[in-house]
């Protein structure tokens, strides 16, 4: 490339594939998290990113953040789906319902402990 034309890449403010951009990478899921709570898409966008870091930070304590909200995704997405396929029933609504709270507790419980640097004591646990 020659040199006169500038590097999209270097112009870009931050990169999360940095190492020193890894718990910037975490706080990005939680809101990506967050955003999907009315839309499902950031929530996709946030596991997917979580997914990618997860060797990336793998010794560390964010590591355990990244088991958490995978974890979180996968779970919420189970209590979603089984919440649309018994909304019929009346009591998906309340799953449905369930499965939202459910998901803002996580996101709320693992970003207080992210924001005081330290590991989610047992990241396997649902709740």
């Amino acid at each position: 490339m020659p040199d006169h034309i500038p590097s999209t890449r270097r112009n870009l403010p931050f990169r999360l594939s940095l190492p020193e951009n890894d718990k910037l990478a975490i706080h990005v899921v939680y809101a990506l998290f967050g955003l999907s709570v009315v839309f499902q898409i950031p929530g996709m966008l946030g596991v997917i990113l979580a997914y990618l870091k997860r060797g990336e930070v793998a010794g560390s304590y964010l590591e355990t953040h990244v088991a958490w909200q995978i974890r979180t995704f996968w779970l919420w997405l189970l209590m979603v789906v089984a919440g649309w396929l018994t909304v019929i029933l009346l009591v998906g609504w309340l799953i449905l319902l369930a499965a939202h709270l459910w998901l803002i507790w996580r996101i709320v419980k693992g970003w207080l402990v992210l924001v005081d640097e330290r590991p989610i004591d047992r990241p396997e646990a649902f709740f």
